[in-house]
């Protein structure tokens, strides 16, 4: 992606990568409706890119592991983040199985994109006459809880509409 790129055009190359998120939503609201769980994905998948993504990143950059086993190494690396996050909630909380399950695979979605995401931003800030999109790193996080709250709401507003119109109708 060119660095010199607007919002709007950044934008429109994430709308297929929103819709996916957006069927995400979708499909679990038809897999379990309780909201409790479709909040744990946006809220967990959110603030993995926020903050556990660029917390992964600084502590493999302070530490110098990236440059460990050709890089590999980061990988394993990101996923203690998250999972520790969600499993220390988990206990704190009182989170049953399933919803631990979901945060911390949504947590660690997060976490890589955050990683990912932080490392573009720390390497678009040494190239020459680059600027950085602020209203893409602030807004692209909460575009992804949306996407998702949009998808459980959407299959919430059709399957309502569709009894209304059934209890109109006969």
């Amino acid at each position: 992606m060119d660095p010199f790129s607007s919002f709007s055009l950044r934008f429109r190359l994430v709308l297929p990568f929103l819709a996916l998120w957006f069927a995400a939503g979708v499909g679990l609201a038809w897999w379990n409706p309780q909201p409790r769980l479709m909040l744990t994905v946006a809220v967990a998948t959110s603030l993995g890119f926020l903050l556990l993504g660029p917390y992964a990143a600084a502590a493999l950059y302070i530490l110098r592991l990236q440059y460990i086993c050709r890089g590999h190494l980061r990988w394993p690396l990101c996923l203690v983040p998250p999972l520790s996050t969600v499993l220390a909630l988990a206990y704190l909380l009182g989170w049953p199985a399933q919803q631990a399950a979901l945060a911390g695979a949504t947590a660690l979605l997060g976490t890589v994109m955050g990683h990912d995401a932080t490392l573009a931003v720390l390497e678009l800030k040494t190239t020459p006459g680059a600027r950085l999109d602020r209203w893409m790193v602030l807004l692209f996080p909460l575009f992804i809880a949306l996407a998702v709250l949009g998808g459980y709401c959407s299959l919430g507003v059709g399957s309502g509409s569709y009894r209304v119109l059934k209890a109109l109708l006969g």
